[in-house]
């Protein structure tokens, strides 16, 4: 060869004349079936390509995947992932190839996270996919609306919304799902077929009509005379020739609203959202005050997920028309994602007292649910079951979750049992279930059904580079245990490390989120422990080594506490820094030998029932009215107006800011104290952890931690739980928990020895 050619080699010429590569360029041939092309350009990636090496990689994967050479793509997949661990490239190939091979649920997690962390449209499509293969077809239509957003030309993605409209009853639907593919490309075969079945059940079977999204009210934009050719035209299915009259319209007609809008809705009803987001954005570049516009856009924004961008266009036209239904839902979708649920219920409240309509009103169930109104969301279900019994699939898990957080479980259970029965692996039916299990101390099962929980609430779902451990032999094996929600349950799941010691793998490397490492460290000398952020980068796996296998941290106790009888009774795991300890014992001294109490009173988010987990400060007064001892406050959180509030009703708090903040000195005070009393929160795992007594005062039906029945939480032999017996009623409750405390600690002799709670 001479030194030409073999320039041109190196740089990449002789591919089609091209010198380097866009992995978009390289998927493209894919795609068209150039793999021998395909495998040389991607060994020649533009230099600038972020994470080139990985890039590369996944496109061998890839090509190795559609040549069915599936172990070599997973080899190619996998060694990625230890480059970087959390590419989302990485692990969509990983779920092509393990949905290939009929690893359904592992396929599934691989997508989920694939199109949490990445925005791609395949990541979505190939979601939807392995919902589609699980029978999950609510989901199914959830990841594939994202997919056919993301990218209107994807036919395969319109095919399969179709399909899952249709398995959903939802004829209307997949009928436009299909016209789309076919509209894309006239001879895709499995969307004529598909189509032509939906034609014959048209003919069967009565059609479910579908409840739409309450669209702007400006109708004046349907009702404009200057759209009449162009409605005429949609109504007769010829929506390319609508879109191209009204884009005249609009260059001989600039100034009218109604034209733009219309644009939009077109474009939308051909599945390409964003150039009809263009189309209203060109218009408010030249009219920003117009508010039709101004509303249609920020709708259309609250649609696409886009918050941040929708928010003041919506709240600028909210201003403007506060009687606006759509712009009150959008602006309550808006507060949600804020987490400002109490918000979000005024605003459909609002939007309630203007509108009845079906969709309001199950948009209200969901958020009276949200702000633990479960009798309110129950008679708001009802009355939608009464007008429209079509809608029970569609409420069944906002009435689930009422009923369960009312103790109805007679009624709950059917309505899961009977969805499980016609499809196992619907997550958002099995982790409810798993709720009422593990409440009712059914371990077993219940621990079975939680092992869908991150199918659940997919956001959080993180996935490893590696196999995830099933209960294979761990003998000299490398183990990672990673960590998962809150700071409380890594603290609770974390008892569960000493039982994987028997298993006798040769690495236990625990991840847990940095406030909580130095005191697991401590506590499970046994285990690697490493601190992060626990968020989605994974920089730190790669300096791990060999790891064989993965486990979420809450998928421990399926495996080794399935009945009562495995809890460990222990005098506490958790061991809090000794010097630590020694130092609040010491500080406690210097204010005599009265019981040093911590008090908590505040537990979980409004997501997390924080209204029904949390009791004014001030009733704590008559808790410690005439008990001798030294009241701490071991709130987290801002407390400095509840201080304040507890101090002018008699109850005075020793507070220590920095010991709540650093949770290694949280658990030194904790366990320099004679006694815990608190609600639902974090302080329980904490003080039962460290083996302080601990006295929990639960909501009468609480989370699914504390069970039902049970004095003493399984997980923490030092606690002891008192329970509503009524929903709210915390004076009953108080008034045990005093008694109590009057036995253990008598006041003194200058105290009423018979002090009530009173009303």
């Amino acid at each position: 060869m001479g030194i030409i050619s073999s320039l041109l080699k190196n740089v990449g010429v002789g591919i089609s004349g091209k010198r380097t590569w866009t992995p978009t360029e390289v998927r493209d041939l894919i795609a068209t079936g150039g793999f021998a092309e395909a495998s040389r350009a991607a060994a020649a990636l533009s230099i600038d390509t972020p994470q080139r090496e990985v890039v590369a990689i996944c496109l061998h994967g890839e090509i190795s995947f559609r040549l069915h050479h599936d172990a070599e793509a997973e080899e190619h997949f996998r060694k990625a992932l230890t480059l970087s661990p959390g590419c989302a490239e990485a692990h969509y190939g990983l779920s092509l190839v393990m949905l290939a091979g009929g690893q359904h649920e592992m396929a599934l997690r691989h997508a989920q996270f694939a199109a949490n962390v990445g925005t791609e449209a395949r990541f979505s499509a190939q979601l939807g996919h392995c919902h589609l293969e699980m029978r999950n077809f609510v989901q199914a239509e959830n990841a594939l609306k994202r997919a056919t957003r993301l990218d209107a030309l994807d036919k395969s993605s319109w095919n399969n919304l179709g399909i899952a409209r249709r398995a959903r009853s939802n004829l209307h639907g997949a009928r436009k799902a299909f016209e789309r593919a076919l509209s894309i490309d006239p001879a895709f075969d499995q969307a004529r077929v598909n189509a032509s079945l939906l034609d014959d059940e048209f003919k069967t079977f009565r059609v479910k009509q579908e409840t739409q999204a309450v669209m702007p009210a400006a109708d004046h934009v349907s009702e404009n005379p200057i759209l009449e050719k162009v409605n005429d035209l949609e109504n007769a299915g010829e929506i390319d020739a609508a879109i191209e009259a009204c884009e005249q319209l609009e260059l001989a007609h600039p100034e009218e609203s109604a034209i733009a809008i219309k644009l939009y809705r077109l474009w939308c009803s051909q599945g390409d959202t964003r150039m009809g987001l263009d189309a209203l954005e060109a218009f408010r570049s030249r009219y920003p005050d117009d508010t039709d516009v101004m509303a249609e856009l920020g709708i259309a924004l609250v649609r696409e997920g886009e918050f941040k961008a929708a928010k003041p266009l919506v709240n600028d036209a909210l201003e403007r028309r506060p009687q606006d239904v759509p712009l009150l839902l959008a602006m309550a979708d808006i507060r949600g994602e804020q987490g400002r649920h109490a918000d979000a219920g005024e605003l459909i409240e609002r939007a309630y007292e203007i509108d009845q309509g079906l969709n309001i009103r199950g948009k209200l169930a969901t958020n009276l649910v949200v702000r633990c109104r479960y009798e309110d969301a129950l008679e708001m279900i009802d009355s939608m079951l009464a007008d429209e019994p079509g809608v029970a699939e569609d409420v069944v898990g906002a009435k689930v979750y009422a009923l369960t957080h009312l103790g109805r479980f007679d009624e709950a259970e059917p309505l899961l049992d009977k969805t499980i029965q016609k499809n196992p692996t619907e997550p958002n039916r099995r982790f409810p279930r798993a709720s009422i299990n593990l409440l009712n101390e059914r371990f077993a099962e219940g621990w079975d059904d939680y092992a869908f929980r991150n199918l659940s609430c997919t956001k959080h779902l993180r996935m490893m580079p590696f196999p995830q451990w099933k209960g294979e032999s761990l003998e000299g094996k490398t183990l990672l245990v990673i960590a998962e929600q809150g700071l409380g349950d890594q603290v609770m799941f974390a008892s569960c490390l000493p039982d994987l010691v028997p298993l006798n793998p040769g690495r236990t490397i625990v991840e847990v989120i940095d406030r909580v490492a130095p005191t697991i460290a401590r506590s499970f000398p046994m285990c690697e422990v490493v601190a992060t952020k626990q968020d989605n980068e994974f920089e730190w796996v790669p300096a791990l080594g060999h790891v064989d296998y993965f486990v979420p941290m809450g998928d421990l106790p399926q495996r080794f506490r399935r009945q009562r009888s495995d809890f460990p009774n222990h005098g506490g795991y958790l061991h809090a820094d000794p010097l630590r300890v020694a130092h609040w014992r010491d500080a406690r001294a210097t204010t005599g030998s009265r019981p040093k109490i911590g008090l908590s009173w505040r537990g979980g988010t409004e997501v997390t029932r924080r209204g029904v987990r949390t009791m004014d400060v001030t009733m704590l007064n008559k808790l410690t009215s005439g008990i001798d001892a030294d009241w701490v406050c071991l709130q987290y959180g801002d407390v400095k107006e509840d201080l304040a509030r507890a101090e002018a009703s008699g109850l005075s708090m020793r507070f220590w800011p920095n010991s709540i903040k650093d949770l290694d000195e949280f658990a030194a005070l904790i366990s320099a104290l004679d006694l815990v009393i608190t609600v639902c929160n974090t302080t329980v795992h904490y003080a039962g952890g460290v083996g302080t007594p601990v006295w929990v005062m639960a909501p009468k039906v609480p989370e699914w931690r504390y069970g039902l029945y049970s004095t003493v939480l399984p997980w923490y032999p030092s606690s002891r739980i008192y329970r509503q017996q009524e929903h709210g009623e915390w004076l009953p409750l108080l008034q045990q928990v005093f008694d109590d405390l009057y036995r253990r600690f008598p006041p003194t002799e200058a105290a009423h020895p018979s002090i009530s709670l009173g009303d």
